[in-house]
């Protein structure tokens, strides 16, 4: 059976996911980010841009406890 990637969180900034997602490796949980050029480009803000933050599907609910991360919550 594949995982299937599914979207965490979506971060301001390419700094912000990059702490966020050294906080998941610390504790196991790989993750993967989605966006990051598109995001530090001029274009920023424009409604949708953002660094996503990817988690295999088995992985989310325990990466929203440590991130600590609500149901629809963007930063």
């Amino acid at each position: 059976m594949e995982d299937k990637l599914v979207i965490l969180t979506t971060c301001e900034n390419a700094m912000h996911a990059h702490i966020l997602q050294g906080a998941l490796k610390n504790v196991g949980i790989p993750s993967m980010l989605q966006n990051e050029l598109s995001a530090s480009v001029a274009l920023q803000g424009f409604i949708g841009m953002g660094v996503q933050i990817l988690v295999f599907e088995k992985d989310l609910e325990r990466a929203k406890e440590i991130l600590a991360i609500d149901e629809g919550q963007t930063d």
